[in-house]
Order: structure tokens, then sequence, then C-alpha cells
């Protein structure tokens, strides 16, 4: 019985999870923004390793901004950064 339960509500967490896709595609996002939203969802897995696996295979479809070598040092002149909202 509880095998059945658990089927039951899996299930519908399944049928939530399509319904909120189908919102997100409701906005008409564009195809960098659907990689940019399965990246950002990846970060809040739970588990670690599916968490890293899964950002590593988006990192090749995401864009990247500030690449430049000192990237990750603090910008004083803020010439060049792209700031998002």
């Amino acid at each position: 019985m509880a095998k059945q339960e658990n089927k039951i509500k899996l299930i519908n967490q399944k049928n939530e999870a399509r319904k909120i896709c189908k919102t997100i595609l409701e906005f008409g996002v564009s195809d960098d923004q659907k990689i940019e939203i399965m990246f950002n969802l990846s970060l809040s897995l739970e588990s670690n390793e599916n968490m890293k696996e899964i950002v590593n295979f988006l990192k090749k479809f995401n864009t990247n901004f500030n690449t430049d070598e000192n990237s990750n040092n603090i910008d004083t002149d803020n010439k060049n950064k792209i700031l998002l909202e």
C-alpha cells in the first residue's frame, strides 16, 4: 500500500513540475534563458554530486561575462562590468 502511495506522490510531483515548466514557457523565454533557468535550478539541488554533474554540463552552453584574467578580482574602475538585476 505504501508503495502505491509513493507512486501517486511521485506522479503528482512530476505533474506539478510540468505545470511549472509550462508557466515558464508561457513567458516566452529564449533558449539562453532556458539554459540559465536550468543552471540556476541545478545549483539548488540537494545532491552535491548531481549538482556538479549538471552544472558542468550546462556550463558549455552558458554565456560568460567578464571572462578576462582578473575577473575574480574587485574591479575598482567599473569600466567593463555588466550588472544584472
